[in-house]
């Protein structure tokens, strides 16, 4: 039985000892309890006793989406009458992956928001309207609506209503904060030109973004962070979130990359060929989780290029730290021998009013 360390309501400092435990407990129970992973560490003649500290973990093999997408079940460590909730990938880089999360892995992701919403100021009491979708399997809105009740504070469940609805609400109700995707904000800033409201007389002060990232890689809001922190007047924060993993890394108040909470989660960035990059090199984002009770992933390759930052946040943290997502590894386009991703074209496009909408198409 996995024994969960972390203590609901706390923010803890988590130092590498406590990490080389946390990395032990996950190989020993998947490697005891996961079909998968007993087979692949036989596979690969891997004893978990072998596995003492966070520096043997380039010892272990990385876990792809093809593993998953191949033999989604062989990774559940627990009987099926624990489940209690299954979620699942969107699958746009092809055919989506479920996972399941036992009531203890449901009190994990909110307990990793709850961290989350705090470090957003967000407070017990205060209204938080979430513009995303709770239903459809998708973890993202679970997990915030978890989060914020763990918190204490009062959630308006508005899902992906039209534009309308949206600012009907904010005008009524006045939450304090709000849940939504970067662009579909914009286009709530369009239709409330359109009607005449003023959304710098709303009450928000506050947006967490999700789905699209809102950061240059300086850390300075890109284009499309821009537009929305000019058209609403609010602080924005940014957060990347990995259904597989359970788990989202979050932006502090200084705005200078993404934290990971270090008892949830281990990253790494490595290269095509698996190796670690040097800090501040972009690589693949590859994840092995902490405490997850039904279905832990180790070193599992995210598809996602980022950079771990080489100097420290303002805030004074000391854990992993992510910079923006630059793009999916599957979507790399070589332009005259130089890396682009689509992300830098859209970012490139979303500045100019004449463009309502686009597509992009490489060959």
């Amino acid at each position: 039985m996995l024994v969960h360390k972390y203590k609901s309501g706390s923010v803890p400092h988590t130092d590498k000892t406590q990490q080389d435990l946390l990395l032990r407990q996950t190989v020993e129970y998947a490697c005891s309890s996961s079909p998968f992973y007993s087979k692949k560490f036989e596979e690969f003649g891997i004893e978990p006793s072998s596995i003492r500290s966070i520096s043997d973990i380039t010892s272990l093999p990385v876990t792809s989406k093809e593993d998953l997408q191949k033999d989604n079940w062989s990774f559940l460590c627990v009987q099926r009458q624990m489940i209690s909730e299954i979620v699942a990938t969107t699958g746009t880089t092809g055919v989506p992956v479920f996972f399941a999360l036992t009531a203890k892995d449901l009190d994990r992701l909110a307990e990793n928001e709850r961290r989350s919403f705090e470090e957003m100021g967000v407070k017990a009491g205060e209204l938080v309207q979430i513009a995303v979708t709770l239903d459809n399997l998708f973890i993202a809105g679970l997990a915030y609506h978890a989060g914020l009740r763990k918190l204490g504070a009062s959630v308006l469940r508005t899902g992906p209503q039209n534009p309308g609805r949206q600012l009907d609400l904010l005008k009524k109700l006045s939450p304090d904060a709000i849940v939504a995707v970067p662009s579909f904000l914009l286009h709530m800033a369009k239709e409330a030109e359109k009607t005449g409201i003023s959304l710098k007389e709303l009450n928000l002060k506050k947006a967490l973004l999700i789905g699209e990232s809102i950061r240059a890689e300086d850390f300075s809001s890109n284009n499309l962070g821009r537009l929305v922190e000019e058209r609403w007047d609010l602080e924005t924060f940014s957060t990347y979130g990995i259904t597989e993993a359970s788990v989202a890394f979050y932006e502090c108040a200084s705005h200078k990359g993404l934290h990971a909470h270090s008892d949830f989660v281990y990253a790494e960035i490595l290269d095509d060929d698996g190796n670690p990059v040097p800090p501040g090199e972009p690589g693949e984002l590859t994840v092995t989780t902490f405490q997850v009770e039904a279905m832990p992933v180790i070193r599992y390759r995210t598809g996602d290029i980022t950079f771990m930052p080489e100097e420290p946040c303002e805030c004074g943290k000391n854990s992993q730290r992510l910079g923006p997502v630059l793009g999916r590894k599957a979507h790399k386009l070589k332009l005259k021998g130089t890396t682009v991703y689509p992300g830098a074209i859209e970012n490139a496009l979303m500045q100019l009013d004449e463009i309502i909408n686009f597509q992009i198409i490489a060959y």
